[in-house]
């Protein structure tokens, strides 16, 4: 993981391209905020509804928390604590909750932060040892790195359904923004490798960080890199367009507008 942060990139064989510090100092960022975001926290806010109607905050801090458990016992070779089950939010939102239904939010956020320096601790080893091995993903075996990615990603769009409800400035760093939006195209790209779809696109992201994000998918490799802006095909707010690929806010047709319909197809299997 040595490519220079000018040009990040991930993919399914080689994982993410970030430097070992690179990757921890993201995590890092994002753990330390989450913990001192929900210490902040009113009973009151505790209880609001976030942008997944069917959650409230506290269960949706409680699904990040349960997530990095997850990750963090892959990393480390250890026991996953909790059961892997079908879970889709639209229709059975309290499945993947019931194992911490009556958790009080002290301990929400005390297991959150247990898990959180357990993942940083093995994602250490792992680089330390240049492991280059696989971990289960939502679509199969991929490189290690981008299981934890994945879990990354999936807290990134939670905060966000926190925090935009709440009307809490989203305060995600640059870094975090940048592996948001590869990993948003990456998802994007597996309906296209469940149905053998080969797909090629490049989108620009204005904003507070723009810059422009090329992904492909062929014969069952799935990449994303980070490129010139002067390549994009089709551009839109960087923050806006990860939410859309992940099925909220409004469609890319409307976020990025001309953008091939097969992508806006790719996008709605991706709610969550």
């Amino acid at each position: 993981m040595t490519v220079p942060a000018a040009n990040w990139s991930l993919s399914i064989d080689r994982g993410a391209s970030l430097t070992g510090e690179e990757l921890l100092h993201t995590l890092a960022a994002q753990h330390n905020r989450f913990i001192a975001t929900w210490e902040s926290f009113s009973v009151g806010q505790w209880q609001a509804t976030s942008r997944n109607r069917e959650w409230t905050v506290h269960e949706t801090a409680r699904h990040v928390a349960d997530v990095i458990e997850v990750i963090a016992a892959q990393v480390r070779n250890a026991s996953v604590p909790h059961e892997r089950v079908e879970f889709d939010p639209n229709t059975t939102p309290d499945v993947w909750l019931a194992g911490s239904v009556d958790d009080p939010t002290a301990h929400t956020i005390e297991r959150y932060g247990i898990a959180a320096s357990a993942l940083r601790e093995g994602v250490a080893e792992r680089i330390a040892e240049g492991d280059t091995g696989t971990l289960f993903t939502p679509y199969g075996p991929a490189h290690w790195t981008i299981s934890v990615v994945h879990g990354f990603w999936d807290a990134w769009l939670h905060e966000r359904d926190v925090n935009l409800p709440l009307e809490i400035t989203s305060t995600s760093t640059a870094e975090e923004q940048r592996l948001a939006a590869l990993y948003g195209l990456f998802m994007a790209m597996v309906p296209s490798r469940m149905m053998a779809t080969p797909f090629e696109t490049v989108i620009g992201f204005t904003g507070p960080v723009p810059g422009a994000v090329a992904a492909v998918h062929d014969d069952g490799l799935i990449t994303t890199r980070e490129c010139e802006q002067i390549d994009a095909e089709w551009s839109g707010d960087r923050c806006t367009v990860v939410d859309s690929l992940s099925g909220r806010g409004d469609k890319i047709a409307k976020v990025l507008p001309g953008a091939p319909d097969l992508l806006g197809a790719l996008a709605g299997h991706l709610a969550s």
